[in-house]
């Protein structure tokens, strides 16, 4: 545990209050009004927080951790409204993410799961190396509302303006995933528990149970992280590994994350009401056997990357090649993808690849300086074109594109969708809440279909295509971050 003499030096460069400015955006609509102020929430009766051995504090401020550190919550635990909290070196929520040897080790661990309690109006910030992860020994219960929700972003200052300033939210559970290069089960079909390594040097993840429960996660905006570990393994602004169909999440923003906005890795987790602002590599990205869905997202990308090495395109689905994974399905509705020309990254709006299955209703993809869509079989022996292939899957359903170099890709296995197609305009026009004013955009009610994962999850069936329904207070209104759901001007 940190020691109370060096407190004051960690925290020196980080602004204490709890009110943010926020930055505002040029050519677009405008500012999110900032959410109405809530009474602080009061800490619980007969408890002291800072007597506990993971807690360092000085006067109002508590940090969770050390840096360069893991540091275990290894009870239920409540962050108080009395204290400025922040976050140290690696948080863990139970210590759930070293290596299982054993079903009953694994069954030990799933029983005296521990809880993380955020209330509603909290605002974390993460030093550094800050990062929170809840492991598969853990729970969080995250409920923020429309009018008072729950913040994560860096220390630095109040602002949200930062990128890569500390380093996310992590979430691990029980659920499966399935092995790069179609090696299946990662229980191998006998064990309760799987070791596979989270990208991001945040521990192991996954087992066998498809409904596990990691908790409840909403009204959440988590900015400025994306800690990088090393090259292609990074901290995600949400990253869901192995996380199962029982867990709650919704309403989440992601900005300004140097890294995707959220990734799945295996898992079954369905997701509504996303809105990712600003991020600097992939807003949604799944693979390793993430089966499962998602509605309303709204996508507006960086207009400059940040860090060497990013692609940001508006969806990643798959693996490269050997590294493909034929069990990795999604089922997306009502998303509105919009890249940014200032971005000149000659990616795709959305990359579809390694065998994984996509099925796209009710969106729209524009702004891209290359494809609309790329999707591109898997070559599983590594020849190159024209050798053995495993299918990529997509199906396009009332889909808009508009402001791409070309609709698809073509050539080195690369096709248009199986089923359905792009319609592409000359331009798609956007309303003040970012709805889809063209005429086109107005569909007739349809049933879409989900990714069957054992959770019984049904689409809200829509008439529009895009995020948001047009003559109607968007569902992003009075919690999003102030003045980031606008185009921004590149740098």
């Amino acid at each position: 545990m940190m020691r109370k003499t060096s407190l004051a030096a960690v925290l020196g460069a980080a602004t204490l209050g709890i009110a943010a400015c926020g930055g505002g955006g040029n050519g677009g609509p405008s500012p999110t009004p900032t959410p109405t102020a809530s009474p602080t929430p009061t800490p619980t009766p007969g408890t002291n927080v800072c007597d506990e051995t993971f807690v360092t504090c000085d006067g109002d401020n508590a940090i969770i951790g050390e840096s360069g550190q893991q540091t275990v919550i290894d009870k239920n635990f409540t962050l108080t409204g009395d204290k400025n909290w922040f976050l140290s070196g690696f948080v863990l929520v139970g210590n759930g993410n070293s290596e299982i040897t054993s079903d009953a080790q694994a069954s030990a661990l799933k029983a005296n799961r521990v809880t993380l309690t955020i209330p509603a109006g909290t605002h974390v910030r993460g030093l550094d190396d800050g990062a929170l992860i809840v492991t598969r020994a853990g729970r969080i219960d995250a409920r923020g509302t429309a009018t008072n929700p729950i913040t994560f972003s860096s220390a630095r200052d109040e602002n949200f303006d930062g990128v890569g300033e500390w380093g996310g939210v992590v979430i691990q559970g029980w659920a499966r995933g399935f092995g790069l290069g179609g090696t299946g089960d990662c229980t191998g079909g006998t064990r309760s528990y799987c070791n596979v390594r989270g990208e991001g040097g945040v521990g192991r993840w996954g087992g066998n149970d498809d409904a596990d429960d990691s908790g409840v996660f909403t009204y959440v905006r988590i900015a400025e992280g994306g800690l990088i570990e090393s090259a292609d393994s990074e901290v995600n602004g949400l990253t869901l590994q192995g996380v199962g169909h029982g867990t709650e999440i919704h309403h989440i923003q992601i900005h300004n994350n140097q890294d995707d906005g959220v990734e799945w890795f295996g898992g079954t987790v369905n997701v509504t009401h996303l809105l990712l602002t600003g991020n600097d590599d992939d807003a949604i990205d799944y693979d390793e056997g993430w089966r499962g869905n998602v509605q309303y997202a709204l996508v507006i990308q960086q207009p400059s990357i940040q860090a060497a090495g990013n692609d940001p395109r508006g969806i990643e689905a798959g693996s490269d090649d050997d590294k493909y994974v034929p069990q990795t399905s999604g089922a997306l509705a009502n998303l509105t993808i919009i890249g940014i020309a200032g971005n000149q990254t000659n990616e795709a709006g959305l990359r579809l690849r390694g065998a994984s299955k996509t099925r796209l209703y009710n969106s729209a993809v524009t702004g891209f300086t290359a494809q609309c869509a790329r999707i591109q079989d898997a070559d599983i022996d590594g020849s190159g074109p024209g050798t053995t292939t495993a299918e990529t899957f997509a199906a396009f359903t009332n889909v808009l594109g508009s402001d791409c170099a070309t609709v698809y890709a073509t050539g080195s296995n690369r096709h248009p969708p199986q089923e359905g197609d792009i319609t592409f305009l000359t331009n798609i026009d956007f309303d003040a809440n970012f709805a889809i004013t063209n005429p086109e955009a107005q569909v007739m009610p349809m049933a879409m279909a989900p990714v069957d994962n054992g959770s019984g999850f049904a689409f809200e069936q829509t008439d529009y295509i895009g995020a948001v329904k047009p003559g109607q207070t968007p569902w992003w209104q009075g919690w999003a971050l102030p003045g980031t759901v606008a185009i921004p001007s590149a740098n």
